[in-house]
């Protein structure tokens, strides 16, 4: 990295003087939120609490961190977070009872004096949670053609409030990832949810990862993106994703690496609970 210098001209009648702001100093404690914390969590109805994480710059001596809460009234956050000397990285619990299904706002700051000023975070967190119960409708089959897992058992759930009919449920499926090859594996989607839209197409939040690293690459891993969520000119794609019949559901992702590119529109498929057999429906 190049810093850039400013450079004083001297004339022979007259010098400007040099005026420097004082840059902030960083406080010898340095705590920050793990960028890593959940923006969006789900919970199931009876949950009571959700934990979040902050670190630490300076790991020496024991500490006690003040929190700053304007979270929704229905949630509860502990005024403090507590380190023990040595300890880079603490939790603190933000409690609940009950929670609705709608999205509550958690919004919590570390106090200035505690505050990294330069850390690999940040001093303030914004999230929500929300409660939903999740109802198995049994096990399905999941094929995804990048893979190359076969066709994969999976469970399939539901939305409990919105039982009324699976095309338009939230659905969510636990996708249980076998023989994955040494060196390719990356962090995979322990779930996929998606939706039927008011267009009868069907939906999911941005991506999810497949699971695996691009040749094999730490750091880059392999994303099924909704089309219009990579690029404006992806979104007439998204009306490729829909049922096929009542029990089987298509998937178009748009199967990319960041800063890198990808492959396209790839073919993936769920055939719900009591549907046909992928293997056959397929001609695999």
């Amino acid at each position: 990295m190049f810093v850039g210098l400013s450079v004083l001209l001297v004339s022979a009648c007259t010098e400007d003087p040099i005026v420097r702001e004082p840059s902030p100093n960083e406080n010898p404690y340095g705590v920050y939120f793990l960028p890593s914390n959940p923006v969006d969590i789900t919970v199931q109805s009876d949950a009571t609490s959700v934990t979040y994480t902050v670190g630490r710059l300076n790991t020496s001596g024991s500490i006690s961190v003040p929190l700053t809460s304007e979270s929704d009234a229905v949630f509860t956050v502990e005024p403090t977070v507590s380190f023990s000397d040595g300890e880079q990285f603490a939790t603190f619990q933000v409690t609940f009872n009950p929670l609705p299904s709608d999205p509550s706002t958690v919004k919590v700051r570390i106090s200035e004096e505690y505050a990294a000023l330069y850390g690999p975070g940040h001093n303030e967190f914004v999230g929500a949670v929300k409660a939903i119960n999740w109802v198995s409708l049994g096990v399905g089959q999941f094929f995804d053609a990048v893979l190359y897992l076969g066709v994969v058992d999976v469970e399939v759930l539901h939305e409990e409030s919105r039982v009324s009919t699976i095309t338009v449920s939230l659905i969510r499926i636990p996708l249980l990832w076998l023989a994955r090859t040494a060196g390719m594996v990356a962090p995979g989607a322990e779930e996929i949810e998606f939706w039927v839209t008011s267009g009868g197409t069907v939906a999911w939040d941005a991506f999810w990862y497949i699971g695996l690293n691009y040749s094999a690459t730490a750091g880059q891993p392999i994303k099924a993106y909704l089309p219009s969520a990579l690029a404006a000119s992806q979104a007439p794609n998204d009306a490729l994703s829909k049922f096929l019949t009542d029990k089987i559901v298509y998937f178009s992702p748009y199967y990319y690496i960041d800063g890198l590119g990808g492959w396209g529109l790839q073919d993936v498929y769920l055939s719900l609970p009591g549907g046909p057999d992928l293997y056959e429906y397929l001609g695999l």
